[in-house]
């Protein structure tokens, strides 16, 4: 779905008419702000000057839910630039435009933005300059073509792999380590490709990998078949990727479940169990989607 919020009736129902059949009005600037459910991009309408308060409901949507991409329409004007000085969104679309440009707009958020956004946080982040370097081009990398494991990783940002594999365990507490970290992107990747039209086949053409080990990575995570795995929408998927992997590393020392994650007194737990009632209303027993990411633990043989 697309959630959409207009500072006018007649704003909002231009916007509606030109996303479709998946647009979803929403209430307020709260409800935009969570993302929360089956969204897969925000609409944000409101006309030249853009209102102050408007532009701290963009701030704090790029911060805590980057994973959920924001495009703002508003009036070709000049003032927009500086008015938008230091705020991020996916992209700008102009009123006298909307209806050329927002589907392609919309396209291109929905399957570039939210890696990217993942990029810059890692970028910004107070983390080890191995592990920084790394985070970061492994998401920007997934925004076209995934890294395939650690070493062709590690080759890139000039790291030993046994370094960067280090620093990701002890900044993930060892809930993770880097290679199911890069499988569980690679999923998402494929996912997006799946979701776009085309075959497996093609994807892991595309990917540069062979269609079983996409199976593979699906099995292990998030859990299921690629038939099953295509049956997800991409907003749960990305969502549970960014509770299960992206956020626990940008959180130091500290368990990832328990831990606030943004000014509204959320915990991250009790955001993750809103995701698992969504991801259960939407998604059928026989789904393999599992409610967390729990590594398997090797026991003694």
């Amino acid at each position: 779905m697309i959630d959409i919020l207009a500072d006018s009736p007649d704003d909002e129902a231009l916007i509606v008419e030109a996303v479709g059949r998946d647009a979803r009005v929403v209430s307020g600037s709260l409800a935009l702000a969570n993302g929360d459910g089956d969204v897969e991009c925000r609409i944000l309408g409101c006309r030249e000057p853009i209102p102050l308060v408007r532009i701290e409901l963009l701030r704090k949507m790029e911060r805590n839910t980057p994973s959920v991409p924001v495009i703002l329409v508003t009036d070709r004007a000049a003032e927009v630039a500086r008015q938008l000085s230091g705020v991020k969104v996916a992209a700008i679309v102009w009123f006298a435009d909307l209806r050329n440009q927002l589907t392609p707009a919309i396209t291109a958020a929905r399957q570039s933005v939210p890696l990217l956004r993942l990029a810059e946080q890692a970028e910004e982040a107070e983390l080890p300059p191995a592990l920084r370097s790394g985070l970061a081009y492994s998401y920007r990398a997934a925004s076209q073509r995934p890294v395939r494991n650690v070493k062709e990783l590690a080759a890139a940002v000039s790291c030993s792999p046994t370094t960067l594999s280090k620093e990701f365990r002890e900044r993930a507490g060892g809930a993770a380590n880097l290679s199911q970290f890069l499988s569980a992107l690679s999923v998402v990747k494929a996912h997006q490709l799946r979701l776009s039209g085309l075959s497996w086949d093609a994807v892991a053409n595309r990917m540069e990998v062979s269609r079983q080990t996409l199976h593979n990575r699906s099995a292990r995570w998030p859990g299921g078949t690629l038939k099953q795995l295509a049956r997800i929408r991409q907003a749960p998927l990305l969502k549970k990727f960014f509770a299960d992997f992206a956020q626990p590393l940008l959180i130091p020392s500290q368990p990832p479940l328990l831990t606030p994650s943004s000014a509204d007194g959320l915990s991250l737990l009790d955001r993750v169990y809103r995701f698992q009632s969504s991801l259960a209303r939407q998604n059928p027993p026989d789904s393999g989607v599992s409610a967390t990411h729990r590594p398997r633990k090797q026991g003694r043989r």
